[in-house]
């Protein structure tokens, strides 16, 4: 098991400039790799938009010193006129090439969100399970989820960025005939607009890492409402008032969090916005100065008075879209750090290979497993769970666990089906460690039904056919094992029989009682070929004859399988050729049923207690 305790912050530091815009060459790979064709078509549009505003003042500029010349002479009204035509032909053009924009763009956001969260999608499901014990996994796939919209933002501020380089290049050249230090004053009056949208960026950045757990909190109490499992509780127990007040706890101290930032923004905003409009003022009183003495036309000194304006809103744009594209790429190395996250990150993750080639389970399975002195505590806790258990399943028994709750008999199911690895002793199948098999194969090799089974809320076939994946069309196998699992019947009564879908979270889905979906969930069991079959307390939301159906027929099915399962009826666990008594996360006892009874030690006491109770 790996000796690192996993802590957000040890890989969530802050990143210096150059790291945050190192950045933005892997975004744009990955948004070409989204969609190329819009990414280039966009691109291109940005260039071309660029020079439209430079283009226009220009033909301003020829606009009015054409009148001008035509002044008390006879007017070439062709000469005049086409700039005026040609400016409206670029505007016109321009305005349908932005709504172009518009639509590639969005159709390039809808790809690139998919692409992102179906990334997302499988980190999370490549990830060990320990990374789901915690709470900081969580801050860190809230925050990269939450910022996913933001890669667009970064490849769409590099063309931005470049489009309006190229337009104040353009607009500073038409400035050159004025001076050149017409453009060194409007650049170092703007220029102050840098340092407020480094800090701004960074600012909003660090409030959202600090303020992710409440981010999180409000949308857990905001979403309790709205779940339909959880209705009925909440109009029982009168919650409706306390969920409403946690809800506005957590949003208030992200608001009143935001307002203080927002405060600050304003008041620095306020002095930096009002040093460009001094530049301003003195470029037009000297445009105006050389004008009255003949140094411009009056052509000249429109477009100067125009452009001077457009220099400093565009600089300031310039200044704005590389603190936005900082900002966006800045949150967006949340979604990356996950994406680069270290599977062995965490304390609890699974143990390396030891031997440099894996080898596959063996079909069939010869000897069966074997735990040897196996002790385990969860990660982040200094309770162990188990200790040094050890016990053998031959292949092809059935083996049950039993015990009080929280005795360790889930516990190790998880370590059964390597959710986790012990963190001394071993677990071995036919003689070989678990550490040394592939773990996918592993993994086909092992079904399992787990108390707190997934309610799908797909259809009746899905609900099952997930059990195989690759059998999914294959009515013929999903009915099989729907009739293995004892759910056939009342699944060939719903409305569209397989084809119909369960739950009330879509339109005309069906809902079932807590035991028809337990079945659902055992024939998802059946659909496997695997050689090794767990069941967690599968039958606990059926009533005794069906939970003794239902077990007769899985002594009947699994005649070739290996079968461990937990259950707190010993009408049932009397089925077991071994039985296992865990205390304290210990053995305390093993044998059959009749040679546990004659011991007369702890299952004689739990088996004599439950029998009590059914007298």
């Amino acid at each position: 098991m790996a000796s690192t305790s996993f802590n957000i912050f040890d890989t969530l530091k802050t990143k210096s400039v150059m790291e945050v815009f190192a950045l933005i060459p892997r975004v744009i790979r990955f948004m070409w790799q989204s969609a190329p064709l819009l990414l280039a078509a966009t691109g291109v549009l940005r260039v071309v938009e660029a020079i439209t505003p430079a283009v226009t003042f220009w033909f301003m500029k020829v606009i009015v010193d054409r009148v001008v010349e035509s002044l008390g002479s006879e007017v070439d009204w062709f000469y005049v006129l086409l700039p005026i035509l040609i400016v409206t032909a670029v505007r016109l053009g321009n305005s349908l090439l932005s709504q172009l924009n518009n639509i590639w763009s969005h159709i390039l956001t809808e790809r690139v969100y998919s692409s992102a969260h179906a990334s997302l999608l499988d980190k999370a499901a490549s990830l060990d399970v320990a990374f789901f014990e915690a709470p900081q996994f969580y801050d860190r796939l809230a925050q990269a989820r939450r910022n996913v919209w933001r890669i667009q933002n970064v490849v769409e501020g590099v063309p931005r960025f470049l489009q309006q380089f190229l337009s104040l290049a353009a607009i500073f050249g038409l400035l050159s005939i004025l001076h050149p230090l017409a453009i060194v004053l409007l650049i170092v009056t703007t220029l102050p607009r840098i340092y407020y949208e480094g800090f701004t960026a960074r600012k909003r950045f660090d409030m959202e890492t600090e303020m992710i757990r409440n981010y999180r909190s409000s949308d857990y109490y905001g979403d309790l409402p709205t779940q339909r499992e959880k209705i009925k509780e909440i109009r029982i127990f009168g919650l409706k008032q306390f969920i409403i007040e946690r809800f506005r706890k957590y949003r208030d101290i992200v608001v009143r969090t935001i307002i203080r930032l927002n405060i600050r923004f304003l008041k620095l905003d306020l002095t930096i916005n009002n040093l460009p409009t001094i530049g301003i003022a003195l470029v037009w009183a000297y445009a105006v100065y050389r004008t009255a003495k003949g140094g411009l036309t009056v052509g000249d000194l429109t477009m100067i008075v125009g452009a001077a304006q457009s220099a400093v809103s565009t600089l300031q744009g310039l200044i704005s879209s590389g603190g936005y594209l900082f900002e966006s790429t800045l949150f967006v190395t949340r979604f990356f750090e996950l994406l680069d996250l270290d599977p062995k990150s965490i304390e609890g993750s699974l143990q390396p290979p030891r031997a440099r080639k894996l080898i596959k389970v063996p079909s069939p399975i010869r000897r069966g497993i074997r735990l040897r002195n196996v002790t385990f505590k969860y990660p982040g806790t200094d309770t162990d769970i188990l200790k040094g258990v050890s016990f053998s399943i031959p292949a092809g028994t059935k083996l049950a666990i039993v015990g009080e709750n929280g005795a360790g008999k889930t516990t190790l199911i998880k370590l059964l089906v390597r959710f986790y690895d012990p963190i001394s002793g071993s677990i071995e199948l036919d003689g070989t460690d678990f550490r040394d098999y592939e773990l996918q194969d592993i993994r086909r090799n092992i079904s399992a039904v787990f108390q707190d089974f997934v309610r799908y809320q797909i259809s009746a076939s899905d609900n099952i056919g997930v059990g195989n994946v690759e059998q999914l069309n294959h009515r013929d196998v999903i009915e099989d094992a729907s009739k293995k699992a004892g759910s056939h019947e009342f699944v060939s009564k719903l409305p569209k029989e397989y084809d119909t879908i369960l739950g009330k979270t879509f339109d005309e889905g069906v809902d079932l009682s807590g035991g028809e979906w337990q079945n659902l969930a055992i024939a998802r069991a059946f659909m496997s070929e695997s050689q090794i079959l767990f069941l967690d307390e599968p039958t606990a939301a059926l009533d005794a004859f069906g939970e003794a159906a239902l077990y007769d027929r899985f002594a009947r099915l699994s005649e070739n399988k290996t079968v461990v399962f937990i259950s707190h009826r010993f009408s049932t666990v009397r089925m077991a050729d071994t039985i296992v008594v865990v205390e304290d996360g210990r053995i305390i006892e093993q044998g059959s049923h009749e040679e546990l009874l004659d011991i007369d030690g702890k299952y004689r006491l739990m088996f004599n207690t439950q029998a009590e109770r059914y007298a």
